[in-house]
């Protein structure tokens, strides 16, 4: 469609009142579009011409001053006026060389009366036909405009909207959205599409026009139109602005819909993981997802952040490089974020020996990515592996209390899975039922005195001999002592704990005692 909101200077030239015009300089701008005519016969531009004017002088302000020609008409380039009428015979009879080849040089059109012509009947002539002409192309842009609204209750991609646009113009559209997704209508191949992304930086080869598309202050995407057949006048920058608009509606009904979605599942999710969806409701959700019955188990993982730290990725990416992990890894993915926690629900789709195996490759490669986000504070809790679906809760609550313990345990001593922390569970049990200090008290405040006594530190020492299952030569390894002074210490912890302290149930005891000793010392630091 071709339309425009002005005249081209061409066009003027074949108009009645213009039978007895030359154009003497500028022939390259004939193409420049006219908003507007204006009879302009000072010097001093000012703030008189906002670009688009065709002005008409009889060259009274200059007369036949050739400096003040020449300043005048650098102010009409630089204004972007769209070209120079001048009536000869009046004040000037010549066009001087010198603004000749100004004028060349910039293509800007000069144009003379050879005779006397009235200004008031070409301004009439030429304003009539502009203002019938906006009218009815406004008529246009709201036909165009109604037409896409009614588009946007049908249409479910943003590309019919695009083609409209692109289809109305008849030109070249670049749509460039925020994810570096580039779409061309018409579609080219790919020399001429990186022919097509250049002239968008070099605007010199085409005629462009780009409109961001806005949703909530975020830009979302940018439409371009090209073409080197025409200038694009304010019409196409209307029907421009109202298609980015459209999509701009477009896009916030896709995102509402999406964010509904998401809030939907995160709602069904967090019922899953309390227990709440029977085994049929979960495998008729699951059908959602195309995922059958071949799921031999589940685990929960959650992942916290530290709540301060800003990662150099955000949250979503995040979610998706996890989700990735795991599926090389034979799960299928359920997330669900909460502030700084994201919790995972791990389908297996695979066999169920070497679930662990597996889980456990991907929390490694989780900590390698996340430690090279800019140094990450996390921690990382798989709760209990369970065979059936309807039981993720339980998956999910000795995930919590995996994470809660992990919180208490001494530095380094890293453990992911609710299975690996065996003693600890006690601990954590005993500790919220009973009086935990009593017991460590009983079986080891005569070491935790002798040491701060006497600034030694045999309680490492029983600690290491009890892993060491009672080896003196792997012990005095491991602590950096020869053997005799091994046996000293040993004598000692005898003259403290009694002989007895290798015995089973006693030495059991203690091994307990001392792993409480070092819960409740994390607890209160």
């Amino acid at each position: 469609m071709e339309t425009h909101f002005a005249f081209s200077v061409k066009a003027i030239l074949g108009r009645d009142h213009f039978k007895c015009a030359s154009v003497v300089a500028g022939h390259k701008g004939l193409k420049r579009l006219v908003k507007w005519v204006h009879v302009f016969e000072i010097t001093e531009v000012r703030e008189n011409l906002k670009g688009g004017e065709l002005v008409l002088s009889t060259g009274f302000g200059w007369k036949e001053d050739n400096n003040l020609f020449i300043s005048l008409l650098e102010q009409l380039i630089q204004r972007n006026v769209s070209g120079l009428c001048i009536e000869l015979g009046s004040f000037i009879d010549t066009i001087p060389e010198e603004a000749v080849e100004l004028a060349n040089r910039h293509h800007f059109p000069i144009i003379t009366f050879n005779k006397e012509v009235s200004f008031v009947e070409i301004t009439q002539d030429i304003h009539a036909d502009l203002i019938n002409q906006q009218y009815e192309l406004i008529s246009n842009l709201e036909d165009y405009s109604q037409r896409l609204n009614k588009k946007l209750l049908s249409i479910d991609n943003s590309f019919e909207i695009l083609k409209y646009l692109q289809q109305y113009l008849g030109c070249q559209l670049v749509y460039m959205a925020k994810d570096e997704q580039v779409i061309m209508i018409p579609a080219v191949n790919e020399i001429e599409k990186e022919k097509l992304l250049s002239c968008l930086n070099h605007s010199s080869c085409m005629k462009v026009i780009s409109q961001p598309v806005y949703v909530f202050e975020r830009r979302f995407a940018t439409v371009h139109l090209l073409t080197k057949s025409r200038d694009f006048g304010e019409f196409e920058s209307l029907l421009l602005d109202r298609t980015a608009t459209a999509l701009a509606q477009y896009l916030l009904r896709e995102l509402y819909t999406e964010e509904k979605r998401k809030a939907e599942e995160t709602e069904w999710m967090l019922e899953w993981l309390q227990g709440v969806h029977t085994k049929e409701e979960i495998n008729e959700h699951l059908t959602i997802y195309k995922i059958n019955d071949d799921i031999s188990g589940a685990i929960v993982l959650i992942v916290k952040l530290q709540e301060n730290h800003h990662l150099n990725t955000d949250i979503t990416y995040l979610n998706m490089m996890i989700q990735n992990i795991f599926d090389q890894n034979g799960y299928f993915v359920f997330p669900v974020e909460k502030r700084h926690l994201l919790t995972f629900v791990l389908l297996n789709k695979e066999g169920e020996d070497d679930w662990k195996h597996r889980t456990a490759k991907g929390i490694e490669r989780m900590k390698k990515i996340l430690k090279e986000s800019n140094g990450a504070t996390f921690q990382i809790a798989g709760g209990k592996y369970v065979r059936k679906l309807d039981h993720v809760d339980e998956s999910f609550k000795t995930a919590q209390e995996t994470l809660s313990i992990q919180g208490k345990m001494p530095a380094g001593d890293a453990k992911h899975f609710y299975e690996d922390m065996h003693m600890y569970r006690l601990i954590s049990l005993v500790h919220k039922h009973s009086n935990l200090q009593s017991l460590i008290k009983e079986y080891l405040d005569p070491i935790l005195e002798y040491d701060q006594k006497h600034n030694t530190n045999l309680l490492q020492t029983l600690k290491v001999y009890l892993a060491c299952n009672g080896s003196k030569k792997e012990t005095a390894k491991k602590i950096f002592v020869v053997r005799q002074t091994l046996y000293h210490r040993l004598e000692k912890l005898e003259q403290l704990l009694g002989k007895d302290f290798m015995e089973a149930e006693k030495r059991q005891v203690i091994e307990f005692s001392i792993l409480a000793h070092e819960y409740q010392q994390t607890i209160l630091n």
